[in-house]
């Protein structure tokens, strides 16, 4: 079936894991998964564990969560208005934390085909989680083929929804840059209310975070995507 699917991957994921220990890996990789929950949680509501933590309270939330490796999908059940609203702020909220705080990476929100998988045997430690689809495929291609750290809005999602308020004010049209040279795209923002002020405090941590845990290379295709990056933060100055 075809659904709502936001596709990412993460950027410099080699190096951090070659060049760093197990517990940064775990203690990164945790922090990282905070802020995907944080993004899914439309209400807002924590619950406490039994240890005392106070964690997101994902009961209700509308878009599922997978990852392997250095790929992170979410996706939608249905193709229906709301979960479009759902999957659109998840995917405005990762776009900003990551690119701004964490990790840096590039995706896409598209609208196609995908099938999930789940299965536990009887015996027990024999386990099917899985997707397929051609939606992984156009996903996955639309991601890699970008040359900086952002992510945008697919076209393919306006054969079933609106060009609404919603998502202008959480995208924009951007000469978003791709390998191929660049194309007209819907932007996601990385926040909002960019201006002069705040620009040099935002691509000052948009670098570091390309920098943090060893994941840098001095090669010109690295620097390139850092460039791109805050080409944009500069684009949405005042806009």
């Amino acid at each position: 079936m075809k659904r709502f699917i936001t596709y990412f991957d993460l950027l410099g994921y080699r190096n951090f894991l070659t060049n760093n220990d197990s517990e940064l890996h775990h203690r990164v990789i945790t922090q990282m998964y905070t802020q995907i929950d944080s993004a899914l949680n439309e209400t807002g509501n924590y619950k406490q564990l039994p240890n005392g933590v106070f964690v997101n309270d994902l009961t209700n939330k509308k878009v599922s969560f997978a990852n392997y490796s250095d790929t992170i999908i979410l996706w939608t059940e249905s193709d229906s208005q709301e979960e479009f609203d759902s999957i659109l702020n998840a995917t405005y909220e990762c776009n900003w934390r990551m690119n701004g705080y964490h990790f840096p990476v590039r995706g896409v929100l598209i609208y196609d085909e995908l099938f999930d998988m789940n299965y536990s045997g009887k015996e027990g430690g024999y386990h099917i989680n899985t997707f397929y689809g051609k939606g992984l495929i156009n996903a996955h291609d639309k991601a890699e083929s970008q040359q900086w750290a952002g992510m945008f809005l697919d076209k393919s999602v306006f054969d079933k929804v609106k060009l609404d308020d919603n998502v202008k004010n959480k995208c924009i049209d951007y000469s978003v840059p791709f390998k191929a040279g660049k194309s007209e795209e819907f932007a996601f923002r990385l926040g909002q209310n960019v201006n002069e002020e705040s620009f040099r405090n935002v691509s000052s941590h948009i670098e570091e975070n390309f920098k943090r845990h060893n994941k840098w290379e001095d090669i010109p295709s690295l620097k390139e995507k850092l460039q791109n990056t805050i080409n944009f933060l500069e684009y949405l100055i005042n806009k």
